[in-house]
């Protein structure tokens, strides 16, 4: 697979069917990736996804054919004191699809959206996901902090390493 093959394009209710597999695929996979649980979020309907895809975070897509490889999200903060900033969240990119350009192609894809609208995104990364932070370093991400415990699960801690990128440029 190469980059040139791969259309990004933010994804739309009709893309609802896509979206609710490869979603309930990374929850399944990668669950100490996600907050929400592939218990909880396989229970909804094709429309669910539908109106999340109307109505809340953008999500982008990397489609590859007719087949969705990767997603990420970009939710911007609401209210006068945050909304200089956003977030990159939902970041998911399919096994045969990782090591060729999809991931880099979707965040640059997200930091291109919140350009529009943001100053600084922020995202949380699971400690340990070390290909996942070099992809975001050499974005230009830069680590700030480290929530301990950030999930729990089946009895085992995640921690999330938290991670930002001034789009202005500054230190």
């Amino acid at each position: 697979m190469t980059t040139h093959s791969i259309e990004i394009r933010r994804l739309l209710p009709a893309d609802a069917a896509l979206y609710r597999d490869i979603r309930l695929e990374a929850l399944r996979l990668s669950p100490e990736a996600f907050g929400s649980a592939y218990e909880t979020e396989s229970l909804h309907p094709v429309g669910w996804f539908a109106e999340r895809l109307a109505h809340g975070a953008a999500i982008i897509g990397a489609f590859r054919g007719g087949e969705l490889a990767g997603i990420a999200g970009f939710i911007a903060a609401q209210g006068p004191k945050q909304q200089h900033k956003g977030m990159l969240v939902g970041m998911y990119v399919r096994q045969q699809a990782r090591r060729a350009g999809v991931g880099r192609l979707l965040v640059d894809a997200v930091l291109d959206l919140a350009a529009q609208s943001v100053e600084l995104v922020q995202l949380a990364v699971v400690k340990g996901n070390e290909p996942a932070c070099e992809l975001y370093r050499r974005a230009g991400f830069v680590e700030y902090g480290l929530e301990r415990h950030a999930l729990k699960i089946d009895g085992r801690y995640y921690d999330d390493i938290l991670m930002a990128k001034d789009l202005l440029g500054r230190a």
